[in-house]
């Protein structure tokens, strides 16, 4: 998996990503609003009812509140990250999931001959399947002779649900070539260069 050029995937959760954050920044910004009117409120109370505590006492107990209020607002910002993260992945992988079918039968072609052994069989995911032909099979298996490996590769008529690529079963084992898989794999690499393209303030 290691094979495939993963710019166009990055830029595309760049993209998603950046629309995600456009849209949730506004939304935690209406919160952390709404945080601090609310601890500027109770610091305004505290003050009015401790007017007979010495001063010492309502300072400190306004930095308490003002601690509690940018805590809030730092565990906010970190949940806001990781929804537009996680929701740029979702849509990357939707939109990924529609492939164009000769853009998938060749990356699939490619992983196929990367990763197989050449006896494996076939299983093609449900989604966006109409690249898995007699035809392509025949095609990757003249492909892996062509590299010395054994063309033998075999079609399961079954589809493995949820997924759009192929799955390569033998007996002991499964090795998923989908999309899913891909980005998984990939996910640590990619999410800390979107992350840190969309956050910069929070690198270093």
């Amino acid at each position: 998996m290691s094979t495939i050029n993963t710019q166009p995937i990055l830029d595309l959760i760049h993209k998603e990503a950046q629309e995600a954050a456009d849209r949730m920044l506004k939304e935690a910004k209406g919160r952390a609003e709404d945080i601090y009117e609310s601890s500027a409120l109770r610091i305004a109370t505290m003050q009015q009812e401790t007017k007979a505590m010495a001063k010492a006492e309502t300072d400190v107990q306004e930095d308490r509140i003002k601690r509690l209020f940018m805590l809030e607002e730092r565990k906010d910002f970190v949940s806001m990250k990781r929804e537009v993260i996680d929701e740029a992945f979702q849509a990357a992988l939707a939109q990924l999931n529609q492939t164009p079918k000769d853009q998938v039968a060749q990356l699939m072609s490619d992983l196929v001959l990367s990763n197989a052994s050449g006896k494996e069989v076939l299983q093609a995911g449900e989604v966006n399947d109409s690249f898995f032909t007699e035809a392509f099979v025949q095609n990757v298996n003249e492909r892996l002779i062509k590299a010395g490996k054994p063309g033998q590769l075999k079609m399961d008529p079954a589809r493995y649900p949820g997924v759009s690529g192929l799955v390569l079963k033998t007996q002991q084992s499964e090795m998923h070539c989908t999309f899913n898989a891909l980005l998984d794999t990939k996910r640590e690499e990619l999410e800390t260069r979107v992350a840190a393209i969309l956050f910069p303030q929070e690198q270093g």
